[in-house]
């Protein structure tokens, strides 16, 4: 018997071999699944899942003649494009009419089931809104928190899932099971006025900047490995042939083909952005596909849906990683909104004057946020007053 690569739920229901073992076992085809569970042990959830697929399809089916499986397509068909959708392919097998059927029906799962794969994790669903703070906080996947009051903390994963702190503390952590098939999932909270790294368990480097969140799996287990990003996060990704790294966020997906990247996806921002160091990336909205090449820049409008490419200067957009703001003719409203986000304060600049103002320069963030403030004035007719924890940008009158 053939050997069986390793692939989703639907495509062991496209095996002929998978599909007789199902409806009509035998010593031979029993053994045969069972050694390769064996030697394959994280296929044992996609093939339970085909199993009942299967079963819950064609329980007791007749087989089927060719008139009745052209039918059979033809009405998938019809009611495919009744519905506007588009509707998977399915090569049709020279096989049993019953398994022809099996193929027949789990093509229409697929097409109800579009842009959606089985094992997809629902991230809104997961996400755990803790209490607000000024701490930094590491949700575990047991749902207990771990608090870090410094300003910054570094956490490193081993392959195995152990977590360790910049300090070289180990962070109390339940063990991971290699052997289970679920990927346990953590989530980083970086609060206004924060950031934080994180190496991964495959080795790639993720720093959040203030206002940002991350899950990701404690250690990766599936043939691809995915994590979410919501705000901001810079990442140096591990080359893994074997397995293509994906940051998803609400309303884009990138795929990595071992690269560096900055990613901006902050919910209150109107546009979501890309910018590419080293290597390649393909984004994804919608139905659209977009190549990065190193120095460019991909922003999406979240209102009209658009795309748009230029040319830029990473180092503008990556310094953040090393406490430096750099701006080439950058917009005043621009520069206010990622001070307040760094240094978590509340800066008005409600002016109208303001959108056609900018700035060119270095900014040192490692400075205190009033500091910055004074360098601003110093090369714009702005003057700016403190009240509690809201700064106000006032221009000079000439």
């Amino acid at each position: 018997m053939k050997d069986s690569q390793e692939k989703p739920s639907i495509d062991f229901i496209h095996q002929s071999e998978f599909v007789e073992w199902v409806l009509r076992p035998t010593d031979e085809l029993n053994q045969y699944w069972k050694s390769y569970m064996a030697e394959k042990p994280l296929e044992i959830g996609r093939i339970k899942l085909a199993k009942q697929l299967i079963i819950g399809i064609v329980p007791k089916e007749k087989p089927l003649n060719e008139v009745e499986v052209n039918i059979l397509w033809s009405k998938i068909n019809e009611s495919a494009k009744s519905r506007n959708r588009k509707i998977i392919s399915i090569r049709r097998w020279s096989v049993a009419a019953s398994i022809l059927m099996v193929i027949g029906l789990s093509g229409w799962f697929l097409f109800v089931h579009t842009s959606k794969e089985i094992n997809e994790i629902n991230y809104h669903s997961v996400v755990v809104k803790p209490k607000p703070g000024k701490d930094i906080k590491l949700i575990l996947a047991d749902q207990s928190e771990k608090i870090f009051s410094t300003k910054e903390v570094d956490l490193k994963y081993n392959e195995d899932g152990l977590l360790l702190t910049n300090s070289g503390n180990q962070v109390p952590n339940k063990s991971v099971d290699q052997n289970q098939l679920t990927e346990k999932m953590n989530q980083l909270v970086v609060p206004f006025g924060k950031k934080s790294k994180i190496e991964l368990a495959d080795g790639t480097k993720l720093w959040l900047n203030s206002g940002s969140r991350a899950i990701y799996p404690v250690v990766f287990k599936k043939d691809k490995r995915e994590i979410f990003i919501e705000g901001e996060g810079l990442l140096e990704v591990a080359h893994d042939a074997s397995r293509p790294f994906y940051v998803v966020t609400d309303l884009m997906k990138i795929k990595v083909l071992g690269t560096k990247f900055d990613l901006s996806a902050y919910k209150e921002d109107a546009t979501i952005s890309v910018v590419l160091v080293e290597g390649s990336v393909e984004a994804t909205s919608g139905d659209k596909k977009i190549m990065l090449k190193p120095n460019q820049l991909l922003s999406y409008n979240k209102s009209t849906h658009e795309s748009t490419i230029s040319h830029a200067n990473v180092l503008e957009y990556v310094s953040w990683i090393d406490g430096w703001m750099l701006c080439d003719k950058e917009k005043i409203t621009s520069i206010c909104t990622k001070l307040s986000r760094y240094y978590d304060v509340r800066i008005d600049v409600s002016d109208p004057k303001f959108n056609s103002m900018t700035i060119t320069g270095k900014l040192d963030l490692k400075s205190n946020c009033e500091d910055v403030l004074k360098v601003i004035c110093s090369t714009a007719p702005i003057n700016y007053t403190i009240s509690e924890n809201q700064i106000t940008l006032i221009i000079r009158e000439k």
